[in-house]
C-alpha cells in the first residue's frame, strides 16, 4: 500500500509532534511522515524503523535543511517550543522553506487559547503567535501559502497537574481570582494531536480551527472534583481580577526572564476574559475525535492513582 499524502513535522521530538505522530500512523496509515529536528538520536527507536516515517536533521535556522524535509510534503505541522527567537524567527524561516518548497499549508505552533483579541504584552507569551499570525496573513495575501491556527484553550493535562494555577487535584483545593464562574476552556494533550492530525490531512482546513474538550469555571471544576472522588473540595478566593492584574504585573516587571515566575499568574488573568474564549468550535468536522470531558480526565487520572 502507498502513503497518498506526506506531512512534515517541525520539531520531531516534542511531546505534542510525538502524539501527533501517534495519532496519524493509527488513523492514516497510508501518509508518510517526514520528521524534523536538531537531534535525532532523541527519536523513539519505533519511529527510527517505521518505513512511513523518514527522520532529517535540521538546526531551525537552517534553510538548506529544512527545504530537505519538507520536500513533496502536502502540509507542514510546526511543533517548535522555545524562545521568542525560535516562535517567531525559527517560524519565519520554516514559513519562507515551506513556500520555497511549495508546501501549500503550515500549521502553527499555536495550540491556543484564542489570541487574536490580545493587545502585544497582554499576555508576553502569546506575542510570538500573533506575530506569525501576521507573518502568515501576509504570505497569503501573496497567494503563497494558507495558515492554519488550532485553537484549543488551556491543556487540561497542565491545568489539573501539581503545577497548575486553579486546581490542586491531589489536595482537593481550588483557587480562582474574581468571581470563581469564568469559564476556562481545555482539551486534552492528546485529543489536540487526534484533531491535529485530521486537520493535516484534510486540505480543506485553513485559518482557524476551534476544537475543545470541556469549558469549566473554577466552582465548576470544583463540583467534579466532588462527583468524580466523592470529597468535598476546598475553594479559595484569592482576590479581584484588579488583585491579579497588579500581581502579575508586579511579578513580570520584577524578573521577565523567569517565565516560570509569570506566566500562571498571566494564563489565569487572559483565559478568564470572554474575548480569549472559544466562540466557534469545529469538532464536528472531525466525528472520528471523541473529546474527553474534565470529568473523564478526572475519573482516569483517579484510576490511575
Amino acid at each position: 500500500m502507498i502513503p497518498s499524502t506526506t506531512i512534515a513535522i517541525a520539531g520531531f521530538t516534542g511531546k505534542l509532534a510525538n502524539m501527533i505522530t501517534k495519532s496519524l500512523l493509527i488513523s492514516h496509515p497510508r501518509v508518510r511522515i517526514h520528521g524534523i529536528c536538531r537531534t535525532p538520536s532523541k527519536i523513539a527507536p519505533e519511529y527510527l524503523s517505521n518505513p512511513n516515517i523518514q527522520i532529517f536533521s535540521a538546526d531551525s535556522n537552517d534553510s538548506a535543511a529544512l527545504r530537505r524535509g519538507l520536500a513533496g510534503a502536502s502540509a507542514c505541522i510546526c511543533c517548535y517550543l522555545g524562545d521568542e527567537k525560535v516562535m517567531v524567527e525559527g517560524q519565519k524561516m520554516l514559513i519562507d522553506a515551506c513556500i520555497a518548497e511549495k508546501v501549500p499549508r503550515y500549521i502553527a505552533s499555536d495550540w491556543s487559547l484564542d489570541f487574536r483579541g490580545l493587545d502585544f504584552g497582554e499576555h508576553p507569551h502569546k506575542d510570538a503567535m500573533k506575530h506569525v499570525q501576521a507573518y502568515l496573513e501576509e504570505k497569503q495575501g501573496k497567494g503563497e501559502i494558507k495558515g492554519v491556527h488550532i485553537l484549543n484553550g488551556g491543556f487540561m493535562d497542565v491545568l489539573t497537574s501539581p503545577f497548575a494555577p486553579w486546581m490542586k487535584i491531589d489536595e482537593g483545593v481550588f483557587r480562582y481570582w474574581g468571581s470563581g464562574d469564568e469559564t476556562v476552556d481545555m482539551t486534552t494533550y492528546e485529543d489536540a494531536a487526534k484533531f491535529t492530525a485530521e486537520i493535516a490531512v484534510d486540505d480543506n482546513a485553513n485559518g482557524f480551527i476551534e476544537i475543545l474538550g470541556d469549558s469549566k469555571s473554577p466552582k465548576e471544576m470544583a463540583d467534579v472534583y466532588r462527583k468524580v472522588y466523592g470529597a468535598e473540595p476546598k475553594v479559595n478566593r484569592l482576590g479581584s481580577w484588579d488583585d491579579l492584574h497588579a500581581k502579575m504585573t508586579a511579578v513580570f516587571k520584577e524578573n521577565p526572564s523567569n517565565i516560570y515566575a509569570w506566566i500562571g499568574l498571566y494564563y489565569q488573568y487572559v483565559m478568564g476574559k470572554e474575548k480569549t474564549q472559544l466562540r466557534k468550535v469545529e469538532n464536528h468536522r472531525y466525528p472520528s475525535v471523541k473529546p474527553t470531558t474534565l470529568e473523564d480526565f478526572l475519573a482516569l487520572k483517579k484510576k490511575s492513582a
